[in-house]
């Protein structure tokens, strides 16, 4: 019996480890975005691109890759994991001490540019120094539901408030926010294997923190099955 606790406590902690929450697993109707397209994004300082003169773009574009080049080539030893960005935005996973996704290349991918280049090069820059794509057809946006930011209330108190909540946990971390381009169409993260293939998804859901946990555990998945 004294034998029998511990291999019990030991199941326990293993089967803990590895429990990944129904809400990452891969969309009803997921389609595989591996054949879609992506533009890699260059970026330049702004005095950089002041010398080439007023009109130099900050964020240029360089030859079309598929998706599945992409994951190839900044896949690590375990896979790959997307940030499909909806605007400029934390990548407080990506930043940790504690490297938690050790052994999985990093990409972001976004809508569009031209409309905030600046506060992407700073995003890029400061808080999420991967290399990031212009998702040209949406399909990472279509691949997690092509689900859209919506009102629930149109109380005014509760708007303000829950406007107040999301620019005080930016402020926290330092981060400048604006509502310039498409903001609507929500994002979220993608974990590829070393393999290429989708495994788990996080749908963004916005005004909420990104569940860290939820997301190490499907990491962990991940890497255990490799």
């Amino acid at each position: 019996m004294k034998l029998f606790r511990p291999l019990l406590a030991s199941a326990a902690v293993v089967m803990a480890a590895a429990y990944v929450p129904p809400h990452m697993e891969l969309p009803a109707g997921w389609t595989d975005v591996a054949a879609a397209t992506l533009i890699p994004l260059e970026f330049r300082s702004k005095a950089a691109a002041a010398l080439e003169g007023d009109n130099a773009p900050i964020v240029s574009e360089t030859a079309c890759m598929s998706t599945a080049d992409v994951i190839s080539k900044h896949s690590g030893e375990h896979g790959c994991i997307a940030f499909a960005i909806r605007r400029p935005a934390v990548a407080d996973l990506a930043a940790r001490e504690d490297k938690p996704l050790e052994g999985f290349g990093l990409f972001g991918v976004v809508k569009e540019v031209g409309v905030d280049d600046e506060g992407l090069s700073e995003f890029q820059t400061e808080f999420f120094p991967h290399p990031l794509y212009r998702d040209e057809e949406v399909s990472f946006y279509k691949a997690l539901g092509s689900r859209k930011l919506s009102l629930t209330t149109w109380n005014p108190i509760k708007l303000w408030r829950g406007m107040r909540e999301v620019y005080n946990r930016l402020k926290v971390k330092k981060i400048s926010g604006n509502l310039k381009g498409e903001g609507l169409i929500q994002g979220g993260i993608i974990i590829f294997d070393k393999h290429g293939n989708a495994r788990y998804a996080y749908r963004e859901a916005t005004g909420s923190e990104v569940p860290i946990d939820d997301i190490i555990s499907a990491v962990k998945m991940v890497r255990g099955d490799s």
